[in-house]
């Protein structure tokens, strides 16, 4: 009797390359950097190819992703299964991707998945083996492999429509963003990027699949447990046990395993329930499956009533599009994600901790996993849980007409059962969706899809992906994913894939598309927006860090194109920001602060219109706004609220006041319009209409206090007593409309907005409203920022003598180091306030204050 043991088979790798490309001085095997690892990172640890995230190294890096490579151990962990009796499986747990695996120079497994997991039974081969066993993983090149499956399986689409990479990528089960996408490089790694391991066990339990059902009155959950077991006789006993989130032991079961599985349910009472973090606790219970003295396996299991909310609406066309818990209705304000790193296995627990700290901060309450990556590590779901994010997540296809031959199909049923068996109990996860914009693109390129076929057979369309994600994906989730609902494609609904009124839709029409202004925004207003943004520079520092040649730090550089992936953004910046506000190109500093500006202004817009839509039951008109993205790869300009570095641009502090718990809103609206004789003037915005959000569950009584300056002067603008302060009560979980008023002196004058408990004074919101365009504003000629920090270095106070616009703080890059981590930032002062914001890491450093147009300021300059 012995139990199961699980040793790491991470020692003793060696690494070379396997094929002729580039004279590369791994022809012979070398020590790997790391464990698990890929082709690129050990590369990079001998100094052998530079890194490619810097400058334009991308180019001379290309030959990695068309090589072989070979990892071999001969440090297998040595095993006496000849006088245990036990059994020895080798569990590779991610094999990137094409690869022949061999033991003694048996060939053991052969896969072409990287997403899959693989477990083979060496106990044969340990018994044979004379001395040392050595472990060779023979790694073939995935683009010329693809290629191959392109030709042998036959493309059904037109070349020229497919974005990001060659037609072949869609062949083959890889994460599709290592051919290159529009935020990063074509890195396409090659290696077993996730652990290997060796079990050796006389029984062991097999799978878990934990799924659960909590009562509409939430007094009742239900689990049902099913599992499978090895080695164990039919009638043999497996005993269940339910831990309470302090680790009380609740219930205990005993149940007999027959045939090699187990099932049961367990029925816990007065639950302690699970909530995203905006809404409440995240208490877990554990769930252990044990073969007394072999082996167990747990789970851990947050408990919550999860439905998706799809009734029609009373002021507005079609059907909401809402995520219920624990029958609360949630507005899921977040971000989608990209992976990590293209060199996966750097991704550490903490990496992933450390941006989903970011996402919460910034009063995020759902993240999506894009379906360009991979659906992610457990840590990240672990950490999701713990920290009450919910889960959107795609499976991994994106853009493209995917083909849907038998062996594709097999191999991806496999793959989505393990998907599912895997993450689907994390109680985070709401939602599965099929893939990314892959109907959104059917439609664009007028493949054959009618959206009121629901019968098919589609695989001899131009289309057969259909088969996918109509008939395997959709019994795969109805068979495995408990009460975690299934949605064909994201975008997806309605007549057409991207239908405004009717399930998700992804907003590009502002920045790609029409180009259309972010002031139009609102006329994109839709059910659930899972993906739009707008592009930015990152950082200074993490700029200086990408590139690294002093003459090339400028907007109009080959180096800053090359760190912009996105189509069109040397038009894109100018004409975007030439609309809007005065702006400078160079230096550096100015554009970098120009273009991050432009997009937290236009994040502004769209926060500010899209939660207000959250109008309460029956008017939940917006219930999703997920801006694409939250995360960066490399240093470069792309989507990112956060650059590579962590480094928070502005548009992160505007989504985190526009996701707080508490909300005040305005709107400057049209008013009248230019005599129809003339042309080039604006229409006439002298209203504005004020409102307020309470994110609570519970009615908010609230002071709201308006206040007016003259933008130029500073001076304050008188407003009538009935209009600078009002007491209101703000409805829960939803938009309070407030009030319209008229603005006095609207081109020349700036509206501050506070909200504030009436019992304690203490300051609940803010929101400033500046006449449009920013650019035919003046500041005042005397306009100054002042920065007191505390004499502890954790506080800094902000004010100014007169309105300024966009207030964004930093530490100088002469002071050295990262910059510090301001719990606000990219503020709108008004005179008369002092506001106090947190920071970490300053360190008894200096700070600079950044805002619109202050070059102007600077002696001797002249418009």
């Amino acid at each position: 009797m012995a139990q199961l043991s699980r040793v790491a088979v991470d020692k003793g790798w060696y690494f070379k390359q396997a094929s002729k490309l580039n004279d590369s001085t791994a022809s012979s095997f070398l020590p790997v950097a790391q464990f698990p690892t890929v082709a690129h990172i050990d590369l990079l640890h001998h100094n052998l190819i530079p890194d490619p995230y810097i400058d334009d190294n991308e180019i001379p890096c290309l030959w990695v992703n068309d090589a072989d490579w070979t990892y071999r151990t001969s440090q297998i962990p040595e095993v006496d299964v000849l006088k245990s009796g036990q059994r020895a499986v080798l569990v590779f747990e991610g094999l990137d991707t094409v690869v022949d695996v061999f033991l003694n120079d048996q060939h053991i497994l052969a896969s072409k998945n990287m997403h899959l997991q693989h477990r083979v039974d060496i106990t044969d081969s340990l018994k044979q083996a004379k001395g040392k066993s050595v472990l060779e993983l023979r790694f073939r090149a995935a683009p010329a492999f693809a290629r191959e499956e392109k030709k042998r399986v036959g493309y059904k689409g037109d070349e020229t429509q497919v974005k990001y990479g060659g037609p072949e990528r869609l062949f083959l089960r890889k994460a599709q963003y290592h051919w290159g996408w529009d935020w990063g490089p074509a890195v396409n790694t090659s290696g077993p990027w996730r652990p290997i391991y060796l079990e050796c066990f006389e029984k062991r339990v097999d799978q878990l699949l934990i799924r659960q059902q909590v009562s509409h009155d939430l007094k009742t959950a239900l689990l049902t447990i099913k599992g499978s077991v090895e080695g164990v006789s039919s009638g043999e006993e497996v005993v269940l046990e339910l831990q309470d989130p302090s680790g009380a032991v609740a219930q205990t079961h005993r149940i007999k395993a027959e045939d090699g599985r187990f099932q049961s349910e367990i029925i816990e009472e007065q639950p302690q329930l699970w909530y995203p973090h905006t809404y409440g606790g995240q208490p877990l219970y554990t769930i252990i499956a044990k073969i007394p003295n072999y082996d167990s396996k747990s789970q851990l299991i947050g408990l919550r009533r999860l439905r998706l909310l799809q009734h029609s609406l009373e002021h507005a066309p079609g059907t909401s599009f809402v995520f219920e818990i624990n029958n609360v209705r949630i507005f899921s304000g977040g971000s989608c994600w990209i992976p990590g790193d293209f060199m996966l296995p750097r991704m550490t627990r903490q990496r992933y901790a450390d941006w989903l700290h970011v996402a919460k901060s910034g009063n995020q309450t759902m993240i999506r996993v894009w379906g360009g990556g991979i659906v992610e590590s457990d840590d990240f779901y672990d950490v999701c849980d713990r920290e009450g994010v919910l889960v959107w997540q795609d499976f991994p296809f994106a853009c493209g007409n995917y083909p849907a031959s038998k062996d594709f199909m097999e191999n991806v049923k496999v793959e989505a059962e393990q998907h599912l068996r895997r993450v689907g109990h994390h109680a985070s996860l709401v939602i599965w969706a099929g893939n990314n914009e892959d109907y959104m693109v059917a439609q664009r390129y007028g493949w054959e899809l009618d959206m009121s076929d629901e019968s098919g057979p589609w695989d001899k369309t131009n289309f057969p992906a259909r088969e996918i994600y109509e008939r395997l994906l959709p019994g795969l989730v109805e068979e495995l994913g408990g009460d975690v609902p299934y949605w064909r494609s994201s975008p997806y609904g309605g007549s057409f894939s991207n239908d405004t009124t009717v399930g998700d839709a992804h907003i590009w029409d502002v920045w790609h598309g029409k180009l259309s202004p972010y002031q139009d925004y609102k006329n994109y207003t839709s059910r659930f927006i899972s993906e739009f943004g707008f592009e930015s520079c990152p950082s200074l520092r993490t700029f200086h860090r990408g590139i690294t040649v002093a003459s090339e730090r400028h907007a109009q550089s080959r180096l800053f194109d090359i760190h912009d992936k996105g189509p069109g953004h040397s038009r894109r910046y100018p004409m975007y920001m030439g609309e809007n506000f005065r702006f400078r190109m160079n230096p550096l500093r100015d554009f970098v602060y120009c273009t991050q500006f432009l997009q937290a202004e236009a994040m502004k817009y769209a926060y500010n219109c899209w939660r207000r839509e959250f109008r309460g039951p029956g008017q939940e008109n917006c219930a999703g706004v997920l801006v694409w993205q939250l995360n960066d790869i490399w240093p470069g300009t792309s989507w990112a609220l956060v650059d590579v570095d962590l480094q928070r641009k502005p548009a992160y502090y505007i989504t985190k006041r526009a996701l707080a718990k508490v909300v005040v809103g305005m709107e400057r609206t049209v008013t009248g319009q230019p005599l129809y004789i003339v042309t080039g003037y604006p229409p006439e915005k002298h209203a504005l209409d004020v409102w307020a959000v309470n994110g609570a569950l519970e009615p908010l009584r609230a002071t709201l206090k308006l206040s007016a300056f003259n933008i130029e002067s500073g001076a304050q603008v008188s407003l009538p007593k009935n209009v600078a302060e009002r007491e209101v009560i703000l409805a829960p979980n939803q938009t309070t409309e407030i009030t319209s008023i008229s603005i006095p002196d609207p081109d020349h004058t700036v509206i501050a907005a506070f909200l504030d408990d009436p019992a304690t004074s203490t300051r609940l919101a803010r929101w400033v409203s500046w006449p449009e365009p920013m650019r035919l504003i003046r500041f005042s000629p005397n306009l100054q920022v002042s920065i007191d920090v505390s004499k502890t270095g954790d506080k800094v106070a902000i004010s100014a003598n007169a309105p300024a616009k966009g207030v964004m703080l930093s530490v100088p890059l002469a002071e050295g180091g990262q910059d510090a981590v301001f719990d606000d930032n990219f503020i709108d002062l008004v005179p008369g306030e002092t506001i106090d914001i947190g920071v970490q890491g300053l360190d008894g450093r200096s700070l600079q204050p950044r805002f619109l147009c202050d070059w102007e300021l600077e002696e001797g300059f002249e418009l």
